[in-house]
């Protein structure tokens, strides 16, 4: 039931007098927060406030000052279309919940909140996320689900306890190669976006359970890292190219069958059939590897050296190969698996399109490489 003006004030008076550590002014038709919570130090033993199902659309630009020691900060459905820089003075805060608001954009403050823990912001409309979030090291739940994300930020990399990333319903192409250096990463959801293709090494971390990529039509292959992971992809590889499409993705992608094509990273020179087993890879790839090599044994290679996009291949690869273990950078061989019916609990279903992707560095790798018999 919603509390009428009086009875917020009852409330507020209340929590003050008696030192309340929580106040909850849920469903109060709360246009600002009430003037007697953020003036002066009335408030600065107040460590969580949830004020969900109001109507606030701003916060007040001195709430670090006088609500310094919240722990919590609850305004789920709201019409908040911004946070204050502020926000990021809330040194002590583990939680914050902006879900179902109008955020167009975050603030890079968020950054700011070093022992912040869960952090939702689903249902709004945010067109980006700022770098700054890598910062967050506690960081161990992040929900940007329901927003018009095209991508994420490398830097989320940072958030190196990271435990679940959901995704969901945005308009994301692709997941950022960085994902993979999450090594506290259990649960990655992804469902409804306009996925066509997931890092090869995804699923190499020992951390990584649970995937779920359902309802992303152009994405036609798993990589083979994720054999032996959870996988959600109902809806997947369904969509029917239109002739101007197929000539477009053909660019960066490997014939599967008669009419599906799989993807690869831009990055990746895609190498079909090769009628010599010796092929040898181009003098790019070789050099990268080497430099990749060098890297590895302490002979760092600064970022004026190499062209940026290079640079980035150089520090993380498109993939290791799924035989040798070898890290690629630009080309690839690929073997497919198709995906049958599998049991329950890979969430995989018969008369899919998809089929695992077994990427190899060579073709020597490639007509070497069989995976253990899985299928009933």
């Amino acid at each position: 039931m919603a509390a009428g003006a009086a009875d917020v004030h009852s409330i507020v008076t209340q929590a003050r007098r008696e030192r309340h550590l929580i106040l909850n002014l849920n469903y109060s038709h709360l246009s600002t927060l009430p003037a007697e919570l953020v003036q002066g130090e009335a408030f600065t033993f107040l460590e969580r406030l949830f004020v969900k199902r109001n109507v606030l659309v701003s916060l007040p630009f001195n709430i670090a000052e006088t609500l310094p020691n919240l722990v919590e900060l609850y305004l789920h459905s709201n019409n908040l279309v911004a946070l204050p820089d502020e926000i990021g003075n809330l040194q002590r805060l583990k939680s914050l919940d902006v879900s179902c608001n109008n955020l167009q954009v975050l603030s890079s403050a968020v950054g700011r909140l070093q022992v912040l823990q869960t952090l939702h912001l689903a249902d709004n409309s945010l067109l980006e996320l700022p770098a700054e979030l890598g910062q967050l090291k506690k960081l161990q739940t992040l929900d940007v689900m329901l927003n018009k994300l095209a991508v994420l930020p490398r830097e989320l990399c940072g958030c190196e306890a990271l435990q679940c990333l959901m995704v969901d319903r945005n308009r994301l192409i692709s997941l950022p190669r960085e994902l993979v250096l999450l090594q506290r990463l259990s649960e990655l959801s992804a469902a409804s976006n306009q996925l066509t293709y997931l890092p090869a090494d995804l699923g190499w971390t020992d951390s990584l359970q649970y995937v779920y990529v359902d309802k992303n039509a152009n994405l036609r292959s798993i990589p083979v890292s994720l054999w032996l992971k959870v996988v959600g992809c109902n809806g997947c590889g369904v969509k029917s190219l239109t002739e101007e499409d197929d000539k477009t993705e053909r660019r960066n992608s490997f014939q599967c069958g008669k009419h599906t094509s799989v993807f690869f990273p831009p990055e990746i020179r895609t190498i079909r059939d090769a009628p010599d087993p010796c092929h040898v890879s181009s003098l790019l790839e070789l050099s990268l590897r080497v430099v990749h090599d060098n890297q590895r044994q302490g002979v760092v290679v600064s970022q004026e050296d190499l062209p940026p996009d290079l640079h980035s291949l150089v520090t993380l690869p498109s993939g290791h190969c799924c035989q040798c273990c070898r890290p690629f950078f630009t080309q690839v061989y690929a073997k497919f698996y198709p995906v049958r019916e599998l049991d329950a609990e890979n969430n995989l279903h018969a008369g899919s399109e998809l089929v695992f992707l077994a990427s190899c560095c060579s073709k020597t790798c490639l007509l070497s490489y069989s995976l253990p018999v899985r299928f009933v």
